[in-house]
């Protein structure tokens, strides 16, 4: 039966003025029409029933998609299809904060009267009994943003996630969003559809077959069961640092319907260091928790992929898990200091040499990177005597003479010079047999 209780409650004036205006839209070919769902929508309409035998005590919409998905910003409407009053929103149902597809995938909207008497589910948002336009319209699933009241005109510009229409063969009838029209059933409007396959959409009519307006068993509303949302882990960015230099990350994981409490740390390779510290809990179900990945100075250089679990305090604990890179450069060693040679004392023969030669080194006589090679040849003239070797040694003291008046005059003065050669011709004279 036609519903004379969901008639739109504005004046008749108003009702009038909103027939004319789109009577002359639709005549001029102006009515914007929108764009009909994308196929795969995360929600769909699934079923429905708008009339059924006797007073409509068991209308109902059903959802379906994928679980946990968000309702909330979205909206349920029933668009007039029947001659000069098509595109007025009948009724207009918007889904609470909060409301998502159950676990199950399903999110049922009706009358719980007749959905407890006759298939015995309790409908997760409630319509009032006999709420639903019993001609021909447009079911739609809407984003609430943009979307007009009840009693006023659609625009064709609304976002939709998914329609379809019910005729009942009228000439004058309009639907609206490029929706699949799903009937007349042996001339009469179909008292509501579902799908063939739950879920599957191809934009077309053939998903659809007509619902029993007899309340039989083929109709199927089925509510949402609890939904346990999964926990989100956070790693951050990766983490660099030079061998020998501690760092660390901040780790967090959120459940939104749960308190996240521990957290726990693999790594390939391993390299034995790596761990989780100053976890602190979620304070409450949708807070987030946070700890710290320390990399400590001891790790050693290379590349490391790290793995964080983060777990739930749930009776069946749920684990969210997330990665990140760590990077620990290797730092070239510094240069070994060289061992010192040891050296054998400066001999009585070469004593009077290693005193003028400091005597210059210390009063700037000579540059200091100068005189390294005069203490050099001092030095194996000493090791030559110490070992007996007599004849090396003699060389050594030429070789002396030789380097002093190579440095004369640029790096050692010309007195200088003189007095360090006839030194060392004296030591040479006396050591010679």
């Amino acid at each position: 039966m036609r519903n004379p209780a969901s008639v739109v409650p504005t004046g008749a004036g108003e009702r009038r003025l909103l027939a004319v205006m789109l009577a002359l839209a639709l005549l001029a070919g102006v009515m914007p029409r929108g764009t009909h769902a994308a196929t795969g929508d995360p929600v769909l309409l699934n079923e429905f029933l708008v009339s059924h035998t006797g007073t409509d005590t068991t209308e109902f919409v059903e959802l379906y998609g994928v679980p946990g998905t968000p309702l909330s910003g979205l909206s349920l409407v029933f668009v007039e299809g029947d001659g000069a009053a098509a595109g007025i929103v009948d009724r207009r149902v918007d889904f609470p904060a909060g409301a998502r597809l159950g676990g199950n995938g399903y999110y049922l909207v009706g009358n719980p009267a007749g959905l407890g008497t006759h298939y015995h589910v309790v409908p997760d948002l409630a319509l009032p009994t006999d709420a639903l336009e019993n001609g021909s319209q447009t079911v739609a699933l809407l984003e609430a943003a943009g979307l007009g009241d009840a009693g006023s005109l659609v625009t064709g510009s609304e976002t939709v996630r998914d329609a379809v229409g019910l005729t009942d063969a009228g000439a004058s009838d309009h639907w609206f969003w490029n929706a699949p029209v799903v009937g007349p059933d042996d001339g009469f409007l179909p008292g509501g559809a579902r799908r063939v396959a739950n879920g599957v959409d191809t934009d077309s009519v053939t998903d659809w077959a007509f619902a029993d307006d007899l309340l039989g068993p083929s109709n199927t509303p089925t509510p949402a069961t609890p939904y346990n949302a999964p926990p989100v882990a956070d790693c951050g960015p990766g983490v660099t640092t030079d061998e020998g230099v501690a760092a660390g990350a901040t780790l967090t994981a959120t459940d939104p319907d749960g308190r996240m409490v521990g957290f726990s740390a693999s790594s390939v390779p391993d390299p034995g260091t790596l761990a989780v510290s100053g976890v602190v809990v979620s304070p409450s179900a949708g807070q987030p928790a946070s700890a710290t990945l320390d990399v400590p100075a001891t790790t050693a250089p290379g590349n490391y992929v790290v793995t964080v679990t983060a777990a739930n305090d749930d009776a069946l604990p749920q684990q969210a898990s997330c990665t990140l890179s760590v990077t620990v450069n290797d730092v070239a060693d510094p240069t070994p200091e060289p061992t010192p040679v040891a050296l054998p004392p400066p001999t009585a023969s070469t004593a009077a040499l290693w005193a003028m030669v400091h005597g210059l080194l210390d009063g700037h006589g000579i540059a200091g990177d100068k005189g390294r090679l005069l203490t050099d040849r001092l030095e194996k003239v000493d090791r030559f005597l110490a070992g007996g070797q007599l004849s090396a040694a003699l060389a050594q003291l030429q070789a002396f003479a030789n380097q002093v008046q190579g440095l004369s005059p640029r790096w050692l003065s010309a007195d200088a010079a003189t007095a360090l050669v006839q030194a060392s011709a004296t030591v040479r004279s006396a050591l010679s047999p």
